[in-house]
């Protein structure tokens, strides 16, 4: 009799878990129509940002952008792969220049280093092109789904260590102006203009070429830890930060409690690869991977088996690849994939390394009070920017990168705009500052404490785009320029009142 009633329980138990599973599932793959977006709305990888448009132009030559913008003397909104999640791709009636065709490399120069390319072409392909020379990146993000040109336009960064933001890489670029005229600029000739639109997100020009340095690819070893977010300032300063031989390194803040780190090193090494695959190559068939993470997503027993299971054995296993491979992640094997009722998104944050424990805690403080379904915290190390106008690190910082699960609903997004508000001001407090490629919730007075050159940048645009033709959701917010267009924009969100109501 206790033989079947455990059977029983069994069997009861394995059919509720497979109708939940059956049920995610189903819901996970739901939006795949819905993603689906007509020609003239641009939207983003969250699909919380529809934007529409009157004309969308995919160039495949420079002379076609300037036809394009010469086309019109209309607003003109830039954009590639749309992975930022906040609007910074598109403006309202404007003309669209998608730039995903414009991909081609224009010359690889391995004895010095270099690689010339189009604004237009993503990293992965930019790494099919040089890794058969042994040449990699020198900055570039996580993932290499990334277009170039998107990249420099938010002045992207990655794990790299003491290297920067990529504008420390970039030698030159070739700008087209609103006037339809191209300019070479550099650190050195036009530098204005080279330290605006790095970082400019669009504001001033279409950047249509881009040169960028190479460096090695050499074999890497990993080395992990884990360890109390309290002990990790001291282990970076006395194990990560002057060793050479660190290539990449970033700590992930595990939640929900958000009081364990894991810390991965990776180090140059002589030693035979454990795995021989130059670059990682993303297949569909692995469908199941961004759904399990986003499954990981909906329940805290599920982040702290990762933590205390999955992840461990993970790092246990001796890991010793090519700097490539360890560079040429796909963004939609970790879960970035819109479901029909909620979206994965991120957040980055800048704080200066001697505050990091202060920014935990604040950072603890808003999500448990907030119940944030936070799935991971990327930490990772930048030294001071001295170059880009808009620049985001005005110090040696941490940034802390955000991934979080967020409903569709509009409770949700004002719920989202509340706490990220908090932490926008918890990373200014701290001396540091936020990441811009978001959704834009971040209230005028912040973007001035956080960018405290912005006033610098808009009178280059005022220079360089004297009519504002270049303009996204991101310059329409704060731009003062765009005030009377933002406000004419804000009349048209707001929904009717039904006739006879007050």
């Amino acid at each position: 009799m206790r033989f079947l009633k455990l059977i029983i329980k069994v069997f009861l138990t394995l059919t509720i878990i497979l109708a939940v599973l059956g049920w995610f599932f189903y819901d996970y793959y739901q939006p795949v129509e819905q993603a689906q977006t007509p020609p003239l709305v641009v939207n983003d990888i969250t699909g919380l940002n529809p934007v529409n448009v009157t004309q969308n132009v995919r160039p495949t030559t420079e002379q076609e952008i300037v036809d394009a913008v010469l086309s019109t003397t209309g607003p003109v909104s830039i954009g590639g792969e749309r992975y930022s999640m906040g609007g910074q791709i598109a403006y309202p009636d404007s003309l669209h220049l998608d730039l995903r065709d414009y991909d081609e490399v224009i010359n690889l120069d391995t004895e010095n280093k270099l690689i010339t390319v189009q604004a237009g072409i993503t990293w992965k392909e930019v790494q099919q092109v040089i890794d058969p020379h042994d040449l990699s990146i020198k900055v570039m993000q996580d993932f290499n789904n990334f277009s170039v040109g998107g990249s420099l336009s938010v002045n992207a960064h990655g794990r790299f260590m003491g290297t920067g933001p990529i504008i420390n890489t970039v030698t030159s670029i070739r700008m087209i102006l609103s006037d339809g005229n191209a300019y070479e600029a550099s650190p050195t000739h036009h530098y204005a203009l080279f330290n605006g639109a790095i970082g400019g997100y669009g504001g001033l020009g279409v950047i249509s070429e881009v040169t960028l340095e190479l460096t090695d690819n050499v074999p890497i070893e990993r080395e992990s830890e884990v360890m109390g977010f309290n002990t990790y300032l001291q282990h970076f300063y006395d194990q990560v930060l002057d060793d050479e031989s660190v290539v990449l390194h970033n700590a992930f803040l595990y939640p929900p409690n958000y009081e364990v780190l894991r810390v991965n090193s990776w180090r140059t090494t002589d030693k035979s690869l454990t795995h021989n695959q130059r670059l990682r190559h993303y297949d569909r068939a692995h469908w199941w991977k961004p759904a399990m993470i986003d499954l990981i997503a909906r329940f805290d027993l599920l982040k702290r088996i990762r933590q205390n299971l999955i992840d461990p054995l993970i790092h246990q296993q001796p890991a010793v690849v090519m700097r490539n491979w360890e560079s040429s992640y796909d963004l939609h094997e970790f879960g970035f994939s819109s479901a029909a009722n909620t979206t994965m998104a991120l957040r980055e944050y800048f704080v200066p390394v001697r505050n990091f424990e202060v920014f935990v805690l604040k950072l603890r403080d808003v999500y448990i009070r907030y119940d944030v379904n936070v799935l991971n915290i990327s930490i990772r190390y930048t030294p001071k920017d001295e170059n880009s106008m808009l620049a985001w690190a005005k110090d040696d910082v941490f940034s802390f990168v955000v991934s979080y699960q967020q409903g569709r609903d509009d409770a949700s997004i004002k719920e989202v705009d509340r706490w990220s508000n908090e932490l926008n001001q918890a990373a200014i407090d701290s001396g540091g500052s936020y990441y811009m490629p978001f959704q834009i919730q971040d209230a005028p007075d912040q973007f001035y404490q956080a960018y405290p050159k912005a006033d610098q940048f808009f009178d280059l645009k005022r220079w360089t785009d004297p009519n504002n033709r270049f303009n996204n959701m991101l310059w329409l917010a704060f731009y003062p320029d765009n005030q009377p267009a933002k406000a004419a924009w804000l009349r048209s969100q707001e929904t009717p009142t039904a006739e006879g109501e007050s």
